[in-house]
């Protein structure tokens, strides 16, 4: 088991295509994933990027982590891996198409390998006091960003 290690889903009344915008544009992640408080996208397009530098708020001082877009398929799965930073592992979101819009399942699998950034992997897993509501709340801003209303999350 990864250090951090998140999954869920969030569900949204917005068309996973709407979704998809939002989710495969790094550029929005500021915008609806807690934590992150900058991305500088380094290779490609943000409708198609390909890596990109994810600053992390966090007590100590920001966590620079580089991800690359390791399957971007279709509006349906977008999966980003660690290439350089403190922390290593991978991240997952998977959409779906449902009766009354769409879910995303995420799953965010990461280990802390920078003693400096030790203290804060509670921070980075959720485990700490409104880590739950903070994902609730992630889910909510990524539905209203796709044009949607959030629905029933399961965090």
């Amino acid at each position: 088991m990864a250090a951090i290690d998140l999954a869920g889903t969030w569900r949204t009344t917005a068309p996973r295509d709407d979704v998809w915008v939002v989710v495969a544009d790094l550029s929005t992640w500021p915008k609806w994933w807690p934590a992150i408080d900058e991305v500088e996208l380094l290779a490609g397009t943000p409708s198609l990027p390909e890596s990109a530098l994810l600053t992390f708020g966090t007590p100590i001082r920001p966590l620079r982590v580089e991800v690359a877009v390791a399957v971007a398929d279709n509006g349906e799965r977008l999966d980003v891996v660690t290439v350089d930073g403190p922390v290593h592992g991978t991240g997952r979101l998977e959409l779906t198409e449902e009766a009354d819009g769409t879910a995303v399942r995420f799953a965010l699998r990461l280990d802390v390998r920078s003693r400096l950034f030790k203290p804060v992997e509670r921070v980075l897993s959720g485990a700490g006091r409104g880590g739950r509501e903070r994902l609730r709340q992630a889910g909510d801003d990524l539905a209203r960003l796709a044009g949607g209303e959030p629905g029933r999350h399961e965090v």
